[in-house]
């Protein structure tokens, strides 16, 4: 018995004496917090932007990166607990509240949309007579989306409506994103919905495809917000770790935003396309988040979209907040990002804000 306690003495000693000389070697301490975050290798991400600038290296909140399910929803992963942190279009996560899963919070914003910098873009085959001028020739033919009631859906259908397209005689046909473009050159739909690495790439390609309009045109900066939601449990066990992940995501995205082009050849390099020929988002400032360009999905979806019983008794407040945003004043949302034009460089706060949706 005695033996044993020596022994455990010992052990306990070399390893005091292989910890200071590891201190003395510079060497830092594995001590981080990590989430699991659902990413697509073919989609852009801020996360991954981030990865490659090296700002995740020495932070205390690191990613791990964990490919999506694409039968599930993120926001019901986010709830089940099998990822941390995703992205997502706000009318999935209106639909998700509006069924009772809310088991996620959304703690940061995304994309925003500029004429030079559109959420989506949408081509048809060289040649063709569909145009932004002329939408009511895509009556009688289809158009390849990644998602039906996902932004890929939505905006085309809303814009083909207010160009009085009749959307009855439109067949809208669900592809994988990576198999739009394939299709639309082989005559299998007759327009495809493109975001951003691929937009770059098509417009590239002039003698096979022709941009005839994007997001832009239709709604504007406001952008299709796909804010970053995490998991409840996770926020709850991990509030500082959430606070510093907001931080470098609006770092990233004012990064991003001041560096297009640069930002632009990582987006080619993280999801796999020729870097020379993407594009990138544009980001909204400081990752903070705001009312408008999230709550445009109500009168989106109601318009031309699939609307759940409970799809009004949801509110953005419900399920939005800037509390984990160390740029922000107050955890309210902004009005609109029409208040978010400047970079902030300098913390707003020293802790979490008051807000009754930081998990406690």
């Amino acid at each position: 018995m005695s033996g044993g306690k020596r022994m455990t003495a010992a052990v306990a000693a070399l390893v005091a004496v292989a910890a200071l000389l590891t201190g003395c070697s510079g060497d830092e301490a594995e001590d981080y917090v990590t989430f699991r975050f659902a990413n697509s290798p073919t989609a852009l991400s801020l996360v991954r932007i981030a990865d490659e600038l090296g700002y995740w290296k020495d932070a205390g909140v690191r990613p791990e990166y964990v490919g999506p399910a694409t039968t599930v929803p993120a926001t019901q992963l986010l709830s089940q607990g099998k990822v941390d942190i995703a992205t997502g279009m706000q009318s999935d996560n209106i639909t998700a509240y509006s069924k009772g899963v809310n088991g996620f919070t959304i703690i940061a914003s995304s994309m925003l949309d500029l004429p030079e910098e559109p959420h989506m873009a949408y081509f048809v085959k060289a040649g063709s007579d569909i145009s932004l001028t002329n939408l009511k020739a895509v009556e009688g033919r289809r158009i390849g989306v990644s998602g039906i009631n996902s932004c890929t859906d939505l905006v085309i259908k809303r814009l083909l409506k207010k160009n009085g397209v009749d959307l009855s005689k439109v067949q809208f046909v669900e592809l994988k994103n990576e198999l739009v473009a394939p299709a639309l050159e082989k005559g299998e739909i007759d327009l495809g919905v493109f975001h951003p690495p691929l937009v770059g790439v098509l417009l590239s390609q002039k003698a096979k495809f022709t941009q005839i309009a994007t997001s832009f045109d239709d709604w504007g900066e406001l952008g299709g917000q796909a804010p970053f939601k995490a998991s409840n449990t996770w926020l709850k066990a991990n509030p500082d770790a959430a606070r510093e992940f907001v931080g470098i995501i609006a770092k990233t995205a004012n990064w991003a935003n001041e560096h297009p082009k640069e930002s632009a050849e990582i987006a080619g390099k993280t999801t796999g396309y020729p870097v020379e020929q993407t594009t990138n988002w544009h980001y909204a400032p400081n990752a903070l988040l705001d009312k408008a360009s999230l709550n445009l999905w109500w009168d989106l979806v109601e318009e031309v979209g699939e609307v759940t019983p409970q799809w009004r008794s949801v509110t953005i407040e419900q399920m939005a907040t800037n509390a984990y945003n160390p740029f922000a004043k107050t955890a309210d949302l902004l009005e609109s990002q029409t208040e978010n034009k400047t970079i902030i460089t300098a913390e707003q706060n020293s802790a979490i804000l008051d807000s009754p949706l930081v998990q406690r």
